[in-house]
């Protein structure tokens, strides 16, 4: 599947900028309408649970006492969050069991993407099975659906959408309904998705473990996570939408400057290392960090706005799994 970001991002950074503010302090909620299941019926949307930022403790399995079993497969769900109706898929793999504490990543599409498109572009529900995870791919809200990652974009950093809150309430219905491992809560994307993945972890350090941003830099005005967080951050260098060198499309940070001050927040110490190279990616760590924290660029040599190792990115690694076995190493 071919993603035209490129037509579609400018224009919508066009429209609504990287930097744009309103007077008005939100749009009227309007329930979207939930995409045709993958997997069948939907189920009964779970009710809106919000949890603040807080590590829960590690209570085992007892905690899972109850717990329902879930059918394998994709479902399209449906939660409360921000006096809206908001669309997710979740993804529970075959060998879930309601009594063990279970992995869960989150995944966000890119501007102007679609969450049932997106999970297929990065291969998530195949990768997922292997690795035993269960996956929330959540929708995003607009015209060309978006995330409120600070400075960018689209009608949910116009309108001030609680994209924040959104993961926030998504979390504590996933742990009502399901075993999942507090400890082994990720997040990863794409584009305006990686962005929206960068902000998740300078608010919700406490809470997320470690973050997968492909092209997508951070847009926050201020990043204190409250505590080290890793990072595997993966972007072409010709890349013309989100600049490697900045700029592209928008005011976008420098990669290098980006991995360099989340190296800095981590308290990363000594040279980085080159820790994968084939072909036209090379992966630079830094590993000396707190808390075994680990802070890691993979730049795709001459690569342009794409998910590596899908049809239109580079062959030479692939983003998914490697990005899901960099989660396997660093829970908390």
């Amino acid at each position: 599947m071919s993603h035209n970001y490129l037509a579609v991002g400018r224009l919508v950074l066009l429209l609504f900028g990287t930097g744009c503010t309103s007077a008005t302090d939100g749009i009227p909620p309007q329930p979207m309408e939930a995409d045709a299941s993958p997997a069948g019926a939907d189920l009964a949307p779970p009710p809106d649970l919000a949890l603040p930022d807080l590590a829960l403790p590690d209570l085992g399995t007892a905690h899972c006492t109850g717990r329902a079993m879930m059918p394998p497969g994709t479902t399209t769900q449906t939660i409360m969050s921000g006096g809206r109706a908001r669309t997710y898929l979740l993804h529970m793999p075959p060998t879930y069991d309601a009594a063990a504490p279970t992995s869960l990543v989150f995944a966000f599409h890119g501007l102007s993407d679609k969450a049932t498109d997106f999970i297929k572009y990065i291969d998530l529900e195949r990768e997922a099975d292997s690795r035993n995870l269960i996956a929330i791919v959540p929708q995003g809200v607009g015209i060309a659906p978006s995330w409120n990652a600070g400075n960018c974009c689209g009608e949910s950093q116009l309108f001030h959408v609680d994209d924040v809150g959104l993961v926030r309430d998504l979390l504590g219905a996933a742990r009502r309904d399901f075993c999942i491992d507090d400890r082994r809560i990720f997040a990863m994307g794409f584009s305006n998705g990686g962005m929206f993945a960068h902000r998740l972890a300078c608010e919700l350090a406490g809470t997320i473990a470690a973050i997968g941003p492909v092209s997508g830099t951070p847009m926050v005005p201020e990043c204190k996570p409250d505590r080290p967080i890793s990072v595997l951050h993966m972007h072409g260098n010709a890349d013309p939408i989100v600049g490697y060198n900045g700029g592209g499309t928008g005011t976008f940070p420098k990669v290098l400057e980006v991995i360099a001050d989340w190296a800095k927040r981590n308290s990363c110490t000594g040279a980085s290392q080159q820790t994968y190279q084939k072909g036209a990616v090379t992966c630079q760590s830094y590993r000396s960090c707190a808390e075994k924290s680990e802070v890691e660029l993979c730049t795709v040599d001459k690569g342009k706005h794409t998910w590596p190792g899908s049809s239109d990115g580079t062959p030479d690694i692939k983003a998914t799994p490697e990005i899901l076995d960099f989660f396997g190493r660093h829970g908390r």
